[in-house]
């Protein structure tokens, strides 16, 4: 008979990074110590899901963290945005008002890009090669430019203040199955889609899929995470704290098409030959019997009473001979 597989037993663990021990100075790189480890025997594998999430959306779209906030010129010179949240108006407010930086930036909202100018009696070149701005302001595998007294430049790509657009949950659990396209065997336990503006609070909700990671190691008494964006770098949260919880399931080893079952929520796929069966021999007599007792319509299953017989007959059949 197929089944569901369910966990021989299960454990909650609730995080707060408030309690958590730091490795370095951003509270989005921690470690915890729990007070009972999570145990499985020889024959039993540890899988783990993130159940919820909510992490404030306190990290700047332009700063330090996200490695975006500079544009080198004239090879050694360095201008530098200030870490902080940034729209289009305040993008140009801060570039255009910095005297020493020899261009003036202008904003196309129809095409969403950026123009620089050099307003100089002399020609500078940005270095875009080296700068973090570049994909930033949209000159993301620009060569370096000279631009001369009075020359413009214009961003080939648009201008993009959405520079965060998911938060990684990653462990050093050790997953046997999560992959990733940066670097194959992946510690990633979850990711989180932001949907919420900056100073609101990013929720693991329904639209995000729950991955379920199934874990190497047979006891987990020392965890390690890092919550980073999509290009892997920590985020700064400005220290505002945030909660996470995890659910650790121990599971019998099983064969991969079970396992397949237990990822899937759903019966694992069994296979039954049955070899076929000899129609039942059914005397004369009988025959009548149930002809004349059968009707139109079955009161539960909308059959005859002559068909219901029929399958039940044939099933005891397929039965007998399992």
């Amino acid at each position: 008979m197929n089944t569901v597989i369910k966990p021989i037993r299960t454990t909650i663990l609730h995080i707060r990074s408030k309690d958590a021990k730091l490795i370095g100075n951003l509270n989005s790189n921690f470690s915890v110590d729990l007070v009972s480890s999570i145990d499985s025997n020889e024959n039993e594998e540890i899988h783990a899901q993130l159940i919820s999430a909510e992490i404030p959306y306190s990290c700047y779209n332009i700063s330090s963290a996200v490695n975006n906030n500079t544009i080198i010129y004239d090879t050694n010179q360095t201008f530098t945005f200030p870490s902080q949240n940034y729209d289009v108006k305040e993008l140009l407010r801060i570039i255009n008002e910095n005297a020493t930086f020899p261009f003036e930036v202008a904003h196309n909202k129809y095409t969403n890009k950026l123009t620089f100018t050099n307003n100089t009696p002399d020609s500078h070149t940005i270095n875009w090669t080296s700068s973090l701005a570049n994909k930033l302001l949209g000159y993301g595998l620009a060569d370096d430019e000279t631009i001369a007294s009075s020359g413009t430049t214009t961003s080939l790509c648009m201008l993009d203040l959405a520079t965060i657009h998911s938060i990684f949950i990653k462990s050093d659990l050790a997953a046997g199955n999560v992959i990733s396209t940066r670097a194959g065997n992946s510690t990633t336990l979850q990711k989180i889609s932001i949907d919420v503006n900056s100073y609101g609070i990013v929720y693991l909700n329904t639209s995000d899929y729950r991955t379920i990671s199934i874990l190497q190691k047979p006891s987990i008494s020392h965890i390690t995470f890092s919550l980073t964006d999509q290009n892997n770098n920590l985020l700064d949260l400005n220290q505002i704290n945030y909660e996470f919880s995890i659910q650790f399931m121990i599971y019998p080893k099983n064969r991969p098409q079970e396992r397949r079952a237990i990822m899937n929520n759903e019966r694992p796929r069994q296979q039954m030959i049955v070899q076929p069966q000899p129609k039942p021999e059914v005397e004369s007599n009988e025959v009548a019997e149930i002809v004349e007792t059968a009707d139109d319509t079955h009161p539960v299953e909308n059959k005859t009473h002559i068909e219901k017989v029929a399958e039940k007959t044939i099933l005891d059949h397929i039965i007998d001979n399992l």
